[in-house]
Formats: structure tokens, sequence, C-alpha cells
């Protein structure tokens, strides 16, 4: 057996692992450098090579290729306080969780606007083959512009529309890829509205997991329910910070997502652009939002 430590928990991580019985769950998809656990309690665990924290990570010490020694279905458990299956065992005594706040109290909602106006042209001129911005991805692109009109748009003068969990569910799963396009356009526009959601006076919008679990894959959905009440990378959470601290760069905070996976990165790019202009309108009763559609494709 193979073994190593852990020099990071995410918070959800160590919650789900303080209250788990052994055997803890099971894996469910592996790659050379992460692996993902499904707990019995239907949480889910990230454990990677990767520096990136977040709230269900557990950052490990391990330079093989996990697809060599972890495989789907493989059972994980605890023992003398280890993460073990058959060929690996996980160190976490030495470990020491952090509760990472997320919040947008003072927000600058002009420079905000003009953050998101940049970053609708950015969008336009970098390659984004494959994602939503993508005209030739005839359904998927469409089903966003008519989300963009029917639902976003209406947002500005409805705390929550009626038509919001319908329109959601027929974007939920739409693209390819591990997280489809559809997945996550919807999360990085939830991210964003829903942190921002206090200084504008809204509730936040949370879809019922069974939703999105009815809709795409389990992980997907997992990490779309996560980011709606605002648990996330550290990444993610540098954007959330961004928008209520003037010293911080919004722009290159969305800057610094674009390269994540095929197209991830530019689809929650663009669905936090759309959550940030909606709640700029908001604040500052304008209409922006139909420049940013425009700019993008979807208008």
């Amino acid at each position: 057996m193979q073994s190593t430590h852990a020099n990071h928990v995410g918070i959800l991580a160590a919650q789900a692992l303080g209250v788990e019985e052994s055997p803890i769950g099971h894996v469910i998809a592996t790659f050379p450098n992460s692996f993902y656990v499904k707990t019995r309690k239907g949480e889910l665990l990230f454990i990677t090579s990767r520096s990136l924290c977040s709230p269900i990570t557990i950052n490990v010490e391990y330079s093989g290729n996990f697809t060599e020694i972890i495989k789907p279905l493989d059972v994980v458990h605890m023992q003398d306080g280890q993460l073990c299956n058959s060929n690996l065992s996980i160190e976490l005594a030495n470990t020491c969780p952090e509760d990472k706040k997320t919040y947008s109290k003072c927000v600058h909602y002009e420079n905000l606007t003009e953050a998101s106006i940049l970053l609708s042209a950015i969008l336009r001129i970098i390659e984004y083959g494959g994602s939503a911005l993508d005209p030739n991805q005839t359904m998927l692109h469409d089903s966003i512009s008519d989300f963009v009109r029917n639902v976003i748009m209406p947002l500005r003068d409805s705390e929550f529309p009626s038509e919001f969990a319908e329109a959601v569910s027929k974007i939920i799963g739409l693209g390819s890829g591990f997280t489809p396009s559809g997945d996550d356009f919807l999360l990085g526009f939830l991210l964003t509205y829903n942190s921002l959601s206090p200084s504008i006076t809204r509730i936040p919008i949370f879809l019922d997991f069974t939703l999105l679990a009815s809709r795409t894959n389990w992980i997907s959905a997992k990490l779309l329910d996560y980011a709606q009440h605002l648990q996330v990378d550290d990444q993610l959470l540098q954007l959330i910070r961004s928008m209520s601290d003037e010293h911080e760069d919004t722009v290159l905070a969305v800057e610094t997502l674009l390269p994540r996976g095929h197209t991830s990165g530019i689809d929650i790019a663009t669905g936090a652009v759309f959550g940030m202009t909606v709640a700029c309108d908001i604040a500052l009763e304008q209409r922006k939002t139909e420049t940013i559609a425009t700019n993008l494709g979807f208008l």
C-alpha cells in the first residue's frame, strides 16, 4: 500500500469525515491527479494533488497517477486517522480545516458595471469554441439565450420568477464535458447573484438538489449545490471578494477562471458576468444586462 499525507482539509470535507462511519463511501470518478468520493450520506469529497483548496477538497502530497491505484467503486474507509482504500492511505491527523467566509458587503456597483462590460468584451475575443458562447452549439446557445431573455432579465423586476426552476431544467446538463456547459453557466450566475443578493436586498436563489440531480451527473449537481450556497474553491472565493473590495480586481479574478477545463472556465465566467450585471441593474435602477447580452451574442 502506498501512503501520503494531506496538507489541507476543507471544512466540509472535515465535517463529513467527522460524522461518517467507516466505510466512508466509494470512489465515483478518477483522474491522474485527483479522484472523487461519494460518502454514504451523500456528500462529495475531492482528493487532489493540486494546490487549489475548497471546502470539499483534501489536498495531498502525491506525485503519482491516481488512476493506477484508485478505481471507480473502490470502497474508502477511515482507519487510525487515515483515509484509505486497498492501495492508498492518506494521513489526515495533522491537517487544520479552515472556515473561509464569503461576503459581498460594500459593493461599488458603478465599478462593477464597468468591469462587467469589459469582461463581456474579453469573452468575445478569446477562443470560446464549444462553450455556451459558441453559436455553433445550437441547442446550448439558444437555450442560454432564452434563459437570459426570459429569466435573467425579468429577475430585475421580480424577486423569484415562477418560471425560474422550469427554465433552469432546460439548461442543466446541456453541453459536453465532465461538468456540462449549462451547469457551469448556472454555477457562475448563482455564485455571483447569491453573493450580491444581501446588498441589493434580494433573497438568494436556491435550487432543489433533486431537480439538479435529475438533469445532470451527480458530481456536477453537487458542485452546483455547493456553489449556490457559496461553498467554492479559492479562485471562485476570490471573485466573490473582489466584488466588494475596491482594492481587488474583479476583471482579473474572472480572467483567472478562463483556463479551467475545456470550456468550464469560460462558461462559469459568462454566467458570473450575468449575475453581476443583473445585480448592478437592480442596485442602480439601470438596464445594462441588454448590453452584456448583446455583446455576448445572446440578443
